[in-house]
């Protein structure tokens, strides 16, 4: 959505999003993202709980897309407190699924971390 409003390139608003979203569900799924940080950023599990390693694998990802050189936040891509984030919000099409029902509050607070 944030592309259907901005100048924003797909790729680079999912650069800025995953993160933050990842952050905001990876306890719900966290067998999963606990798993995704072994298996694809090769991060030991000794010593770490689920939810803790579920939360390094997470910023591993943050740290490789700031690695790339792709955008981290939303000013990075040109937004600002006057990008009408409210609007964009209430145009997300939310389903039920995956790590628990998103609110358009949650999609907001998403998007205002990433500012």
């Amino acid at each position: 959505q944030l592309s259907a409003y901005t100048d924003c390139c797909h790729g680079a608003g999912l650069a800025v999003i995953h993160p933050a979203y990842y952050r905001t569900i990876c306890e719900k799924g966290a067998v999963k993202f606990a798993r995704f940080a072994t298996r694809v950023w090769g991060i030991p599990a000794e010593g770490r709980s689920e939810v803790e390693l579920a939360h390094a694998g997470v910023e591993a990802l943050a740290d490789f897309i700031r690695e790339l050189g792709l955008p981290a936040t939303l000013r990075e891509l040109g937004m600002t407190e006057q990008t009408p984030l409210e609007e964009i919000a209430g145009s997300v099409m939310l389903t039920d699924g995956g790590y628990g029902h998103l609110t358009r509050d949650d999609v907001l607070a998403i998007f205002k971390m990433c500012l």
